[in-house]
């Protein structure tokens, strides 16, 4: 078995991990700044989440989600997924407009028409302000 090693590097420094070989992760670099799990089944919903502070429903298939704490700016990551709501896999679009304090999300059915989500979860990593 692997042992990890954690490097600190101070007071108010970044702590860092140690993996296979040399290579190490920044650990305020390295962990997701916002998730949330939703349910989409009538009016949208959050199950649970990290640094979100509410779910906005702009329409069919279409969610913002606004930050507890902000984003250091709007150059951050973003991933979705889930399941439709006529079953099987979404076909996300992914953002449709990123700011500092919301992330707006959109998602489509194999048609390319707008589709609500069953479930979905969404993923941010970036700097927060």
């Amino acid at each position: 078995m692997a042992l990890t090693r954690v490097i600190n590097e101070g007071i108010g420094s970044a702590s860092a991990i140690a993996g296979e070989g040399t290579a190490t992760t920044n650990l305020q670099q390295g962990l997701a700044k916002m998730w949330a799990g939703t349910d989409g089944s009538g009016t949208p919903a959050i199950q649970d989440s990290f640094n979100n502070a509410s779910i906005t429903d702009n329409g069919t298939g279409d969610y913002s989600f606004t930050f507890t704490n902000n984003m250091g700016n709007d150059d951050y990551s973003s991933l979705s997924g889930g399941e439709r709501s006529n079953g099987g896999q979404a076909n996300i679009s992914g953002h449709t407009d990123k700011t500092t304090s919301i992330h707006r999300h959109g998602s489509k059915n194999d048609g390319g028409t707008a589709n609500d989500m069953l479930e979905a979860s969404y993923l941010v990593h970036g700097d927060i302000a």
